[in-house]
């Protein structure tokens, strides 16, 4: 009897070793660390390594796979293989299963309206809509590669404080594999370098460094210099800051389009349980609560914490369960 040939044990061809290649560059773009990849991936890649496999494979000419790291390149390829399946299969960015939310298609349009024009624009919500994921899934079909231009998303982090901080961020995007060096100047410079025509860039969590410094306006600066599309994505400090009662941001509000979406809608409800398989009217009532919440607590996120919490603990999804899991979350005032 013949035996079957899997999956990791078939031949390794170009087409193949390409579409790992444009997977793996594809959760780079959405904004999974290179690090993290690297540290997952079990045939011990290392980023040097990574950054030649994702550019060099880019290349017409380039030397035939078994000729890379001295006959390492397969192992890796498969291993990266292996990583992209389980991730796709158990991490945040599953493409192929999401609720086609009302809030997602919005922010996801304007994206891509953002990126067609070459436009400035800026989408504030309330927390937990959904306007992360979209972003990220957009980067994820649109992605920016080693030696093609497309879409990055980034975040500035909780530490993004000031000129420097908003350009080290930009700079980390756009340059995985290196920490960015230098004065203001000369990372503004090396990021006007590195654009292209065609690239995208989508920053989240904006309000962060409006709370600490005017750093963000470097995006409109960017975004004129280079000729290239910027989205900006923030919650409610984000609007307070730039179309507030503060003046420091004026020039980069009246450059931008803005795009200020409301919380989860009734259909984004309908959509969602539709997605998670569950039913009833009194249920979705208390999910209108959980969504409904103020602040951080609210949004589609606070419903998808509730329902996580009793499936995990064997529960049935009943309006009752869900009300009581959602007060001892702390998802209902």
């Amino acid at each position: 009897m013949t035996e079957k040939v899997t999956d990791t044990q078939a031949p390794l061809d170009r087409i193949r070793a390409e579409n790992i290649v444009d997977r793996i560059g594809s959760f780079v773009a959405a904004g999974v660390r290179v690090t993290r990849i690297c540290a997952e991936c079990e045939s011990g890649i290392n980023t040097a390594q990574l950054e030649k496999l994702l550019s060099e494979m880019r290349i017409p000419g380039t030397p035939q796979l078994g000729d890379w790291f001295a006959g390492r390149a397969e192992p890796h390829l498969l291993a990266l293989e292996k990583w992209a399946d389980e991730e796709d299969a158990t991490g945040q960015l599953n493409l192929d299963e999401y609720a086609k939310t009302e809030t997602f298609e919005r922010v996801y349009g304007t994206l891509f309206a953002a990126h067609k024009a070459r436009a400035l624009v800026a989408i504030t919500a309330t927390y937990g809509i959904g306007k992360t994921f979209a972003a990220r899934r957009y980067a994820r079909d649109n992605p920016r590669r080693a030696n093609e231009p497309g879409a990055v998303w980034f975040e500035f982090g909780p530490g993004t404080k000031g000129d420097s901080g908003v350009l080290d961020a930009i700079l980390g995007a756009l340059e995985p594999y290196s920490a960015s060096s230098g004065n203001v100047s000369s990372k503004l410079g090396r990021i006007l370098t590195i654009l292209k025509p065609g690239d995208f860039l989508i920053a989240d969590e904006c309000g962060i460094p409006t709370e600490k410094g005017t750093g963000l306006r470097f995006m409109s600066y960017i975004h004129e210099q280079a000729g290239i599309p910027v989205a900006m994505i923030g919650n409610p400090s984000f609007h307070a800051a730039v179309w507030g009662k503060r003046s420091d941001y004026d020039a980069l509000a009246s450059r931008t389009k803005h795009i200020s979406l409301d919380g989860n809608s009734d259909t984004d409800v309908d959509a969602w349980m539709d997605f998670k398989g569950i039913t009833g009217r009194n249920l979705k009532k208390v999910v209108l609560l959980v969504v409904g919440q103020p602040g951080r607590d609210g949004g589609l996120r606070g419903a998808e914490t509730v329902l996580s919490e009793l499936r995990s603990r064997g529960l049935d999804v009943t309006a009752e369960n869900f009300l009581e899991t959602a007060k001892l979350f702390g998802r209902m005032g």
